[in-house]
Parts: structure tokens; C-alpha cells; sequence
């Protein structure tokens, strides 16, 4: 009988609990500054030596010509964002952004050139909204109002 009435407790528990849901095109959730989302190259300190490449545990990092210079190329697809590439690279030529917006609708667009990778991502529009309200018993929430960015 007991494990007959176990699903029924569980899903009327949860009706009661909180959403953790932002409406992301309207609604931005505010980023923490240790999140770690798509690196950025500057161009003008990184010096082709292929140290990034070398601890790129997934291979998303390779180096290529550019502007008669070899400089890294950054493939979103194949990076999980574990920041070792950053951590080793001798000159700081890369760093972390909080660019979490990378989807694409085809494999060539989740490739970053040199050039592509050496620009800051665009800032996302909208009100962004901060978690306010981290109740045990409710769960973590929104209390609707944005914070101000």
C-alpha cells in the first residue's frame, strides 16, 4: 500500500514547490562572475605558441594562419569549458566571458576563426532578473522583480 501512495505524496509536494524558471528572451538570468561561458582571444598579446592547444583536454582548440601570424581557432562544439586553456596560457591571451548565448543552427557557425573568436559577445537585451528567494521547504525562486543591471 505503501509504495501505492509514495507517487501521490511526491507529486503533491511538488505542486506546492517553486519554479525555477526565467522567460529567456524576455528575462535575462543575472550571471555570476565565476561563470565560466565562452573564452575570448586578444589578438594583440597571444603569441602562437600553441600552449592553449597542448592543454585543451577535447582538441577544441587549434592553431591556424592568420594575418601571416598562427593564432588559435575555437570550436564551441567540442569545448566543456573547463578553463585549462586560460589557466596555462603564458601571455593571458584568453579569457572567460559570460557568454552562455551560442546556439547555432549549423556546425561551421559553432567555429570560431581567430578573428570571430578575438570579438566580445554581444550583451544580451532585457531585464535581468537575480535568484531572490532560496526557501528549503519551497525551493529556489524569482520573486518577478528585476534586479537592476
Amino acid at each position: 500500500m505503501a509504495s501505492f501512495l509514495k507517487p501521490f505524496f511526491l507529486g503533491f509536494y511538488h505542486a506546492f514547490k517553486r519554479t525555477f524558471t526565467v522567460k529567456h528572451p524576455f528575462e535575462v538570468l543575472q550571471i555570476s562572475d565565476r561563470w565560466r561561458g565562452r573564452p575570448i582571444l586578444k589578438l594583440d598579446r597571444c603569441i602562437g605558441c600553441g600552449v592553449c592547444v597542448n592543454y585543451c583536454p577535447n582538441k577544441a582548440l587549434e592553431l591556424v594562419d592568420c594575418e601571416g601570424s598562427k593564432f588559435p581557432k575555437f570550436d564551441a562544439g567540442r569545448c566543456c569549458f573547463c578553463g585549462l586553456c586560460i589557466e596555462h596560457c603564458p601571455r593571458s591571451a584568453l579569457a572567460m566571458t559570460t557568454d552562455y548565448n551560442m546556439g547555432a543552427y549549423t556546425k561551421e557557425e559553432t567555429i570560431y576563426p581567430p578573428d570571430r573568436f578575438s570579438q566580445p559577445p554581444k550583451p544580451v537585451e532585457g531585464p535581468r532578473v537575480s535568484l531572490n528567494v532560496l526557501d528549503k521547504k519551497r525551493g529556489a525562486a524569482h520573486t518577478g522583480q528585476p534586479s537592476s543591471a
